[in-house]
């Protein structure tokens, strides 16, 4: 069978209610993308050029506890970078902790408002980025 046309359209990270505007602001500083949602009824997200990662409150919402296993990580970022100490000191500036782990050389984890980790990476997939040849 033909694989039909599929495509990543967002992702979604839980958080807290009161969350919400600051994980916005958060992600939309780190990524360079335009918030939407905050003022209206549509559910709050940063849009990209092909891909929106969107923050949906709940009630009751229990942080990651990463890398203590009790809830663990839920999911995580890998987010590549062509600076890796540039992109730790900016993520910093913008609200991002350290993890209390980290695992290598080539990467940073990090922890949203939220408490979700993420990684800036110097690896990823081999996929055109304006600084590769």
């Amino acid at each position: 069978m033909e694989r039909p046309d599929i495509f990543l359209d967002s992702i979604c990270l839980d958080c807290e209610w009161e969350q919400v505007p600051d994980m916005v602001r958060f992600y939309a500083a780190l990524l360079g993308f335009e918030a939407e949602g905050l003022d209206g009824d549509v559910m709050p997200a940063v849009v990209g050029k092909n891909v929106s990662l969107s923050f949906q409150p709940v009630n009751g919402y229990l942080a990651p506890t990463w890398p203590n296993e009790i809830r663990g990580q839920q999911s995580h970022l890998d987010l590549i970078v062509k600076d890796l100490p540039k992109a730790v000191a900016y993520a910093r500036s913008i609200g991002a902790r350290d993890a209390p782990a980290q695992y290598g050389d080539s990467w940073f984890v990090m922890l949203d408002p939220a408490g979700h980790p993420f990684c800036l990476t110097l690896n990823g997939p081999l996929i055109e980025h304006p600084w590769r040849e």
